[in-house]
């Protein structure tokens, strides 16, 4: 690849929030985009089918479509936060995003259904996620990334654990209409409110280059990053995990239901999962450290294959939990390491663009995950096969991900390349 220049972040001035305050309003801001366009929307699959009597297939659809548009849009997010800074995405996510999920809850058809909410979850996933607010904070703190990022993160994993159990409790309460809409009001007042606090949190995600400096096209800097095999390895392992991952996200409370949980105990694991996150979060300094970014990806994809073997025996009450401690632990690192290792990978001039060039193809596989396991679960009128398919799907993705070129030489902190999280 050819050489690199980092963009850093200007410095904060008197008078302006510290980075880390401004890191902790994008911690809000992560919670509540994965919380409403993420994971919520498992919870609400058997709400929404056992009121409407839309299927499970077509429910599976619609959050296909929301990957789909979140990965898209994600694409010009990116570059749209490069050049001009958190702002504007918020505002849209606020606007668009929350609006369309209230004109959803209103409707009685599922094609007219699955179009506003996919529209208005796939807004707040292409503009909050973290091909967003990864970047963001890696510019606010040039100094010290990996510390940025692993706290985000953190501020992230609770995303699961609030959103889960509320769901399923408001679905209860409210009806899955009455959830959708409380879950657009919480969307619009936190992303509005961080567009507001963005002016005075000192960086804000934008890349910090000379004004005569042109930023380079965009097909220019996905070329250059495609020619690294390296890269090239890394966004098909995402696409395959993406798949993997999306399949358990989704199918994670229905599983454990078939099994014969009841619904608000698989909601409660489902929301464990999320909180064991901080677990695959908080010892990643030290690991990237020893073992390098590369092999704590692939450490973090065994464990991911070991906990969906868990959910095939999840029926007893304990394996179910071991599932959730090990999926949480695993994709609380994968999550983390996503923008670790892609700016160890493409330096930082585009990174918020080339995330969101991978957040799209994580979402093609994410995409049709759910749709391939829906398809199956309708033929087989079983999830074994299911889960044995999540399972392979980590497990291919560590093998494309291992069999690559030797890793990039430089490492965090180096002169070379100081703002580089880890190396391996």
């Amino acid at each position: 690849m050819p050489a690199r220049r980092v963009w850093r972040a200007a410095p904060t001035s008197p008078g302006q929030a510290p980075p880390w305050t401004w890191i902790s309003v994008l911690g809000v801001v992560t919670i509540v985009a994965y919380g409403v366009a993420y994971y919520s929307f498992g919870a609400l699959i058997d709400p929404i089918t056992h009121s409407t009597g839309w299927t499970t297939t077509g429910l599976g659809a619609t959050f296909s479509a929301v990957l789909v548009i979140g990965g898209i849009g994600g694409l010009f997010a990116g570059r749209l936060v490069d050049r001009f800074g958190t702002r504007p995405a918020f505002l849209v996510a606020g606007t668009v995003g929350a609006g369309s999920i209230v004109a959803a809850s209103v409707c009685s058809d599922l094609l007219a259904f699955a179009v506003l909410y996919a529209l208005g979850a796939g807004a707040i996933s292409a503009l909050g996620f973290y091909h967003v607010t990864q970047p963001t904070v890696i510019r606010a703190t040039p100094d010290q990334p990996e510390r940025a990022v692993v706290r985000l993160t953190i501020f992230g994993a609770f995303a699961s654990p609030i959103f889960l159990p509320l769901t399923a409790w408001l679905a209860h309460e409210l009806g899955w209409r009455g959830t959708l809409r409380v879950q657009a009001l919480v969307t619009a007042t936190v992303f509005l409110i961080a567009a507001s606090a963005r002016s005075t949190a000192g960086a804000d995600g934008r890349r910090a280059a000379s004004p005569r400096e042109r930023p380079p096209q965009t097909r220019t800097a996905l070329a250059a990053a495609w020619r690294s095999p390296l890269v090239r390895r890394w966004v098909l392992a995402s696409m395959i995990g993406g798949a993997a991952i999306d399949v358990i996200l989704v199918y994670q409370v229905p599983i454990m239901v078939a099994a014969g949980l009841p619904a608000a105990v698989a909601a409660t694991i489902g929301g464990m999962r999320g909180f064991a996150q901080v677990g695959g979060r908080l010892p990643l300094p030290p690991l990237l450290t020893k073992l390098g970014t590369r092999s704590t990806i692939l450490i973090a994809l065994g464990v991911a294959l070991a906990g969906a073997l868990l959910l095939l025996g999840s029926h007893n009450i304990m394996l179910a939990i071991g599932y959730g401690l090990l999926a949480g632990v695993s994709l609380g690192a994968l999550s983390t390491l996503q923008g670790i290792y892609t700016n160890e990978l493409v330096g930082g001039e585009n990174l918020s663009l080339l995330m969101g060039a991978q957040q799209a193809v994580f979402a093609v596989g994410s995409a049709l995950g759910p749709v391939i396991a829906g398809v199956i679960f309708q033929a087989a009128d079983s999830y074994t096969p299911v889960v044995l398919l999540t399972a392979t799907g980590f497990l291919l993705s560590a093998l494309v991900l291992r069999g690559g070129p030797p890793n990039p030489t430089n490492r965090i902190g180096s002169r070379a390349c100081p703002a580089v999280d880890s190396g391996s």
